[in-house]
């Protein structure tokens, strides 16, 4: 009985893993990359507000997270949003779950009002380490671990106790108490 009930979890696993990674296919040759915070600055906006800011569909490896976070922090300061800094990996289920989330209708409309969103990936908790180390502390955080900064690059808040790690847990109605709680007030 025990091995069937093994088998059964591994099968399950297997199956959650290879839906999680069949909805983020790796883009073809000379397709365009996802529009972040760093190329929405170089573009200039189409009205007299701020740009709309584009969520990442995914953990790039090859994105520079210190760009990003520069260019992040100079939208944040001309429109006086937080730059919301979400580490995770393309393997981590939870980051799948996480991420939508942040596509849901209850809580795009959230974030986008309210944040400049970066996705950096951790790959394998072997990938942008020093990066990730000035904000938090991968071992205790888990993946996906959200920080919030304000307009001049200060941490208000970093999940190093692990809050999202269980991301399969949560529903759009948690995620938007936690973005509500830290957005700009303004």
């Amino acid at each position: 009985m025990l091995q069937r009930v093994g088998l059964a979890a591994v099968a399950g696993t297997a199956l959650l893993l290879a839906a999680c990674a069949s909805q983020d296919t790796p883009p073809t040759a000379g397709a365009a990359p996802a529009t972040t915070a760093a190329t929405a600055a170089a573009k200039p906006a189409a009205s007299p507000t701020a740009p709309k800011v584009t969520l990442p569909d995914r953990y790039d490896p090859k994105r520079n997270p210190a760009a990003d976070l520069k260019a992040a922090l100079a939208l944040a300061k001309a429109d006086g949003k937080a730059v919301l800094i979400d580490f995770g990996a393309d393997w981590c289920p939870d980051c799948h779950v996480l991420h939508e989330l942040f596509q849901s209708a209850e809580t795009k409309p959230l974030l986008e009002r309210n944040y400049h969103l970066l996705a950096v990936d951790v790959g394998e908790f072997d990938h942008n380490l020093k990066f990730t180390a000035k904000y938090l502390n991968l071992k205790g955080s888990g993946i996906p671990a959200l920080v919030v900064l304000t307009p001049e690059g200060k941490v208000r808040v970093a999940t190093n106790d692990g809050s999202f790690a269980n991301a399969r847990d949560m529903d759009s109605e948690q995620v938007n108490a936690f973005l509500t709680k830290w957005a700009p007030k303004r």
